[in-house]
């Protein structure tokens, strides 16, 4: 399975279908099933600002659940930031338990 990791709260905002973009500066031609890997790292002003949106800890350093990743585009959704390209996902699944595991930078394969 083809991996992003992303930094928390994020990714947790990701798996569980609230987020359904993710803004990076490259894009990819890959399409289909993604892994969501939380990363090492919290963005504690992202934690303020959407942390009443999650009711669980932020596991760090695990593969925490999948998305479909359907397209790669710009200006996409309220998620999106100016300049990025936006990734679209789809159909978010939280994996019943963490799956403790070193992240990688780009995409890479679990």
């Amino acid at each position: 399975m083809k991996v992003l990791t992303v930094c928390q709260p994020w990714a947790t905002l990701i798996v569980a279908g609230i987020k359904d973009v993710e803004n990076r500066s490259w894009r990819t031609d890959y399409r289909g099933c993604l892994g969501i890997h939380a990363g090492s790292h919290v963005d504690h002003d992202a934690l303020d600002a959407y942390g009443h949106l999650l009711d669980d800890d932020l596991p760090l350093e695990a593969l925490i659940g999948s998305v479909t990743l359907v397209d790669c585009v710009k200006d996409s959704s309220r998620w999106s930031s100016p300049g990025p390209w936006h990734w679209i996902l789809t159909d978010p699944e939280k994996l019943a338990r963490p799956r403790p595991m070193p992240g990688q930078v780009g995409l890479w394969q679990a």
